[in-house]
């Protein structure tokens, strides 16, 4: 996103804006936040930092914008023609004009048709149109060929992880939340959950319980793992970091990069007592209830048998 960006700033600098870019990357690569960016610097127009304008855009409270997105699952034609009229109160409206269009390969038929008419005939040279997709192959191609196309790659972790530290985010939440989004302001949001705090503090309990024998996983589940049953999605995520761990124990064994630097000592301890097939049979098992989730099985009962798993490996 920072290349896209940088071109962007390089261009409007030029004066060569073109009037209709066309978007492309997977979720989490920073689409929206892009597009709000650009907005800023074609409206802001050289002047002095405006964090109040910033606000305006991001609350999608400026005249000048227009954001545009499925309803339903289609994008219809009675937007675009609510789009095509708004833009025509130029004498109401000063400036740059912008509008945004998101999920475009999800747009009707019709409504495309009216798209066309509408980036055929620009009522004033002074409009930009930004077309976002995660999709690309889904796009028209009468659309394709009349935007400027920009590729935008997925955020690597580590990336999203070095921008959490400079907000302020704690080490040890800017490392995990990464794996559960790619976007910046889902992972800030994680960071002021409790119940997401409470799941990392439960991992790390069940990593420094792992070698003390008094210690009964079932009895240990039972107790403080009630949190982890009150929502389904909640519950993959708690599945999804629990086996990153277990998988950093194979990493450490290899000499890779693990995942779990805060626990790297227990980590080390864990790799040289277990044998690489209990750590594979504990990540199969939690796999195995990862993919059970998706039909509904009931999940105390999924934590209830987790837990005799990890009991059994110890």
């Amino acid at each position: 996103m920072k290349r896209a960006y940088y071109f962007f700033k390089q261009t409007i600098l030029k004066n060569r804006l073109a009037h209709l870019y066309l978007i492309s990357g997977p979720k989490g690569s920073g689409k929206s936040q892009l597009i709000d960016d650009v907005a800023y610097l074609i409206l802001n127009q050289n002047r002095p930092d405006s964090p109040h304008l910033k606000l305006q855009i991001k609350e999608r409270k400026v005249s000048n914008m227009m954001v545009i997105e499925p309803e339903g699952t289609t994008i219809k034609k009675e937007q675009i023609l609510a789009l095509q009229e708004e833009f025509s109160k130029t004498a109401l409206v000063s400036g740059p004009r912008i509008y945004v269009i998101k999920s475009i390969e999800k747009i009707s038929q019709s409504a495309a048709n009216s798209l066309l008419k509408f980036m055929e005939e620009p009522l004033s040279h002074n409009v930009f149109g930004f077309l976002l997709t995660e999709n690309l192959e889904g796009v028209l191609r009468t659309i394709q060929s009349r935007s400027q196309v920009l590729h935008l790659k997925s955020i690597d972790e580590k990336d999203l992880e070095k921008e959490l530290k400079i907000l302020g985010v704690n080490e040890k939440i800017a490392t995990l939340a990464p794996y559960l989004t790619k976007n910046i302001e889902e992972a800030t949001l994680l960071a002021e959950d409790p119940n997401f705090l409470q799941m990392i503090e439960f991992i790390e309990t069940i990593v420094l319980s792992w070698p003390k024998k008094d210690v009964s996983f079932p009895l240990l589940f039972t107790e403080k793992a009630s949190f982890l049953a009150q929502d389904r999605d909640f519950f993959k995520s708690f599945l999804e970091l629990l086996l990153l761990y277990f998988l950093d124990l194979i990493h450490y064994k290899a000499h890779q990069e693990i995942t779990y630097e805060f626990l790297r000592d227990q980590i080390q301890v864990q790799s040289d007592r277990m044998r690489i097939k209990d750590i594979n049979d504990v990540i199969e098992s939690i796999q195995s209830v990862l993919e059970k989730q998706s039909y509904y099985i009931n999940i105390e009962l999924a934590l209830d048998h987790l837990s005799y798993t990890l009991e059994k490996k110890r």
